[in-house]
């Protein structure tokens, strides 16, 4: 994992380290590396705290890559250390006042010693590489977090573009609905007119049937007395014809109120179809919208836990940095 790193970081561009005015004029580290140790010498200049937080904002770089050149860059810094304090070697004057024995004993005491220090350095810069290898994956899963928690925030805005698309369908389809039940009521209204106007022609009809019948019956007596009553059987004759003009009209009108009748039939059966066919919808779109809310719940829910997740990460993280920080510190001491 860290060779990837080191690979990759390697070629990315420059950015300018924040640091003091001394350091603005000169040339900006071209690797990774480069940019990771110059920030953390700067930080040590200014005697400011060198974390895996203060040497990424002041490279420029993930914390992975923080991470991984921090480490190395301590390594290197505790190295020169130790070469540094090593015991320079007996004084020319001094080996001269001394004796062999004490000679063979001060050298006896700096082998033991180097060798106490060497283990202890060894066991300290074990336990230190566990722990920055630790680091260095809690700095990956806290850039993972990060990018889930971005890739779930993404996820919840379309959740919640599609809730509110959902519910304003949901209020189009109602509307919808309300028309056609206008619609229907209408229909209805229009149904029971001609159910009015049909009862009225089937009056105008009875009216016509019993004044026909009379008026066969007053012929039938005019024909008896046809020749007193010429002139009257004649006026009789233009009244009945007049009765079956009226009772052909009142025919028609029937047939043309039936007709209407069953086009207000086929009028409501179609406005019912087109409610039932819209509460059908709007069935289906509330199903829609209550899916899509418990989808932006469980979305919601899993961006809390990320965030809980990401919480505990980054205090595993702080207290593995400053068990980082301390070991050098202990080291130099024991030296």
């Amino acid at each position: 994992m860290t060779e990837t790193i080191e690979t990759t970081e390697a070629t990315e561009p420059a950015v300018p380290a924040a640091g003091p005015a001394e350091h603005e004029t000169q040339q900006a580290p071209v690797t990774a590396r480069d940019r990771v140790y110059a920030a953390a010498d700067a930080l040590v200049a200014e005697d400011a705290a060198v974390t895996v937080t203060t040497v990424r904002e002041r490279a420029g770089c993930s914390n992975a890559v923080a991470t991984t050149y921090l480490r190395r860059w301590r390594a290197d810094r505790a190295a020169a250390e130790a070469e540094a304090a090593q015991l320079p070697a007996l004084p020319r004057g001094v080996g001269l006042l001394v004796e062999r024995g004490v000679t063979a004993l001060w050298a006896e005491a700096v082998r033991s010693a180097r060798t106490e220090h060497t283990a202890e350095l060894a066991t300290a810069r074990e336990q230190l590489a566990t722990a920055r290898d630790d680091a260095g994956r809690l700095a990956a899963l806290l850039d993972g977090a990060e990018a889930e928690q971005a890739a779930v925030r993404t996820d919840l805005a379309a959740t919640r573009a599609e809730a509110e698309n959902l519910a304003a369908r949901l209020d189009a389809a109602t509307t919808a609905r309300d028309e056609a039940r206008a619609e229907a009521a209408q229909a209805v209204g229009r149904a029971a007119a001609l159910d009015a106007q049909r009862d009225q022609a089937r009056t105008e009809i009875a009216d016509l049937r019993a004044r026909l019948a009379e008026a066969e019956r007053d012929r039938a007596a005019q024909a008896e007395a046809r020749a007193q009553a010429q002139g009257a059987a004649e006026g009789t004759r233009e009244a009945l014809a007049e009765a079956r003009a009226t009772l052909e009209r009142a025919r028609a009108a029937s047939l043309r109120a039936q007709e209407d009748r069953v086009q207000a039939d086929a009028e409501r059966a179609a406005a019912q179809a087109a409610v039932a066919r819209l509460e059908g919808e709007t069935a289906a779109l509330r199903g829609e919208l209550q899916a899509a809310r418990e989808q932006a719940t469980r979305a919601e829910r899993e961006r809390a836990t990320e965030a809980a997740a990401r919480a505990q990460a980054e205090g595993e993280a702080a207290g593995l940095r400053q068990v980082l920080d301390a070991r050098p510190t202990d080291a130099q001491d024991r030296d």
